[in-house]
């Protein structure tokens, strides 16, 4: 038995016509005939007497007519609640973030999220890119932070920001002489270097490549608070994330862009390619969008 076969069936009998139900309901009088007949099938009776100019129910009809309304109410009542539950943030939404991101962004993002909508139960995840993946298409996660590119044909991303990568020196022992710096000059400056299990480390090295650099790495780390603190302590510079020197208040390194390229990455939403993130999940990214330090 189908929804679509009861609410026909009340048509038919609202309207005593098989051409007015069709009508009403948008559909072709055979095709309202068809699946009348599967119904009265289904349930082994006859439901309408077919007489010359109208149709009439039969007892079986009669019985079925309140419960198929009943029904019909009930499921729109479902739909109803389940729009206004929707409409006051009501539900769970899981987000995963990469570590190179989050202490900066996370934050601000939880505390409005909370306050927008409070009846949302959030639960939050840092992980590598590839872990963030492999939970989106699980279903584990529904939405991640993370940054581009994603090659992945079942992970959809939605651009959010382009963010430059800046020079960080220490401001106490600064071993750059110059306001600005140009990218080979960073050949001759001892490097502290995040490690390329994160895609930031990776970028950065591709970047490095790119450029034809032959950095004197002294440290690499897989901790981006640890390339700030040691660039802090006069170790050696780096390249770190805008969003890093934005949310510095340490007084302690100083950040310049190279005067000669910019090195940036992509900021992204991944979700899965075959699933409409839900209403939360939206309004999850919208933050994120707008909270991001710039």
């Amino acid at each position: 038995m189908e929804i679509h076969q009861l609410t026909y069936f009340v048509a038919v009998a609202e309207t005593g016509s098989f051409s007015r139900a069709a009508e009403r309901c948008n559909i072709t009088q055979p095709s309202l005939s068809q699946q009348i007949m599967k119904l009265e099938q289904e349930l082994g009776e006859t439901l309408f007497e077919r007489l010359p100019r109208k149709v009439v129910l039969t007892d079986a009809g009669r019985i079925l007519l309140p419960r198929a309304i009943t029904i019909l109410g009930d499921l729109q009542n479902i739909k109803h609640t389940l729009n206004q539950n929707m409409d006051a943030g009501h539900g769970l939404l899981h987000v995963g973030f990469i570590p190179t991101i989050a202490p900066f962004v996370l934050p601000h993002v939880i505390k409005r999220f909370s306050q927008e909508y409070p009846n949302a139960h959030l639960t939050v995840q840092e992980d590598v890119t590839e872990s963030l993946v492999h939970d989106l298409i699980d279903g584990k996660l529904d939405v991640g932070i993370t940054s581009m590119p994603i090659h992945n044909k079942l992970i959809r991303t939605q651009e959010l920001h382009t963010e430059p990568l800046l020079v960080a020196s220490s401001r106490k022992n600064d071993i750059i002489t110059r306001a600005s710096i140009r990218v080979k000059e960073l050949d001759d400056l001892p490097f502290i270097a995040l490690s390329e299990m994160h895609c930031l480390g990776e970028q950065i090295q591709s970047f490095c490549h790119l450029q034809k650099l032959e950095l004197k790495v002294v440290c690499d780390t897989s901790q981006l608070t640890t390339v700030q603190n040691c660039v802090a302590l006069g170790l050696g510079v780096s390249l770190v994330p805008r969003a890093l020197a934005v949310s510095d208040s340490s007084n302690r390194i100083t950040y310049r862009s190279l005067s000669d390229t910019s090195p940036q990455r992509k900021i992204a939403a991944a979700t899965r390619a075959d699933r409409t993130p839900s209403f939360l999940a939206q309004k999850f990214i919208e933050i994120v969008r707008e909270e991001y330090p710039t």
